[in-house]
């Protein structure tokens, strides 16, 4: 079982790692080209469209995955009545928003510059409409599949933006074709949103590579009334949830760019991207597992597998902590620019944050396979108040230090997975208190481990090496098991 589970994570890892190293790579050609404020204006459309797709997901993915295994539930039936709900919703949203372009745009600052604002709404309705159809793809056991079109989708995307800016750099004296398009794309937006432009011409791409499953599995006679509201139901407190999470990751750099400056947020937000080397751990991580997460869970032995996995979640999540905090110079001297680096303080906090969402993610399975997700949003929301408050302090505080917002989101996940672990435990969770001190005795080790490098840099591999030692016979049973 744990090696098929692997062997499928590992290619569904392929199809989301390469696309994320393609754009890391791209990340240090952005900070090179982009004064610090124009890379603030980059993060800062992605930042509000990241809330605008949690709240137009409607949590119809975890509806899908639940819905799909329940008795009396039709898989083809489910999955139809899925992506129509999906394409109402999203089609809805596209006629509203591009209705009212000019007034979003100005009060989200950007009054010159509607067409971010259109590019994007395109992005994120053809984003949304592909959701479930990508993951009928994991259900299905296509990983290869899966990951063929996220490299098709990323290798779209990064032609687009290499043909765009090296015709910024060389259109002024030609006349051919080739710079023919450019000069169209550069007659109603400017080098930032040449980046939108290829990301929405990608996703249209994407919107049609997955265009055969909708056609051949997607009909209007199987669509079940009854059925779309009780997910609409179970989806909704899901939904809640994600856009706590889109606030809880994004309202930091949306305030830094609005209440300290440009050029402040655009080393914020360059270094949060290193930071985010841990939510890809933790994406990776949950591609592979929460399909089989629902399958298990009419098994008698589903809490003991959970549990496994979670402790090797967590296991490997703070090995790949220490790796990349051990590291930091080298990943921020190739991947950075270096009129960026003031803000290489928040990686390590930030990291420590998503590992601690990743673990409360693993955990959450637990209210949404009782049918119960309102007990996700509760707490969603009660990280959100945490990240709200810091972000409050931030903005009273004369000096605006950029570790304030930082530390809140440690905080605010932090507090999330103590509220979820202590309401669980009562009906779900029946972690041994042996596995419970292993876990915290990782975790400080870890901590400690980060430490001691930072304060003895040119030790650094030598202590990475131990690290790894001691962990290897501290854990060898549970990693010789794993791979058999």
């Amino acid at each position: 079982m744990y090696k098929k589970l692997a062997i499928q994570t590992i290619i569904y890892s392929i199809g989301f790692i390469f696309p994320r190293i393609v754009n890391y790579a791209f990340l240090k050609f952005f900070t090179i080209f982009f004064k610090r404020e124009e890379f603030s204006l980059y993060t800062d459309m992605y930042a509000l469209s990241f809330i605008a797709i949690g709240f137009l997901s409607f949590g119809l993915e975890n509806a899908y995955f639940r819905f799909l295994y329940k008795k009396n539930c039709n898989k083809e039936i489910v999955f139809s009545t899925g992506v129509i709900m999906q394409l109402l919703i999203s089609s809805f949203f596209l006629i509203i928003s591009i209705s009212l372009i000019r007034y979003l745009s100005s009060i989200a600052g950007y009054h010159n510059h509607p067409e971010y604002f259109f590019m994007f709404f395109l992005i994120v309705f053809f984003d949304t409409i592909c959701i479930l159809p990508m993951a009928w793809l994991r259900v299905n056991d296509k990983p290869l599949q899966y990951s063929a079109i996220n490299i098709i989708n990323i290798l779209i995307q990064s032609f687009l933006v290499i043909y765009l800016f090296f015709c910024y750099d060389n259109v002024y004296d030609k006349k051919t074709f080739f710079f023919f398009i450019f000069k169209w794309i550069n007659s109603f937006t400017d080098k930032i949103g040449y980046v939108f432009f290829a990301n929405m011409i990608s996703s249209l791409g994407n919107l049609f590579l997955i265009l055969p499953i909708l056609l051949k599995k997607v009909t209007i006679k199987k669509f079940n009334k009854i059925l779309a509201m009780n997910m609409l139901n179970y989806g909704v407190p899901i939904m809640l949830g994600a856009i706590a999470f889109s606030i809880n990751e994004n309202l930091d750099k949306i305030l830094i760019k609005r209440w300290i400056s440009d050029e402040i947020n655009g080393s914020y937000s360059a270094c949060y991207k290193i930071a985010s080397f841990m939510s890809l751990y933790n994406r990776i991580f949950r591609l592979g597992i929460e399909p089989f997460f629902f399958k298990k869970s009419k098994d008698s032995d589903a809490i003991y597998f959970y549990e496994e996995i979670t402790y090797m979640f967590i296991l490997f999540g703070l090995i790949f902590y220490v790796l990349v905090c051990g590291n930091i110079n080298i990943f921020m001297k190739f991947l950075i620019d270096k009129k960026y680096h003031i803000a290489i303080p928040i990686i390590p906090i930030i990291m420590m944050g998503n590992l601690i969402l990743g673990v409360y993610t693993n955990l959450s399975i637990f209210y949404k396979i009782i049918d119960k997700p309102i007990i996700g949003t509760y707490i969603s929301l009660i990280g959100v108040f945490i990240t709200f408050l810091f972000n409050t302090i931030f903005i009273l505080i004369s000096n605006n230090s950029f570790m304030i917002p930082a530390w809140g989101t440690l905080t605010s996940y932090g507090a999330m997975l103590i509220v979820l672990y202590i309401w669980g435990k009562k009906q779900f969770f029946q972690f041994c208190n042996k596995k419970i001190r292993n876990i915290i005795i990782h975790f400080l080790f870890a901590l400690f481990i980060v430490f001691i490098i930072k304060k003895k840099i040119e030790f650094s591999l030598i202590i990475q090496f131990l690290y790894l030692i001691i962990i290897f016979f501290l854990e060898k049973k549970r990693l010789i098991h794993l791979i058999k």
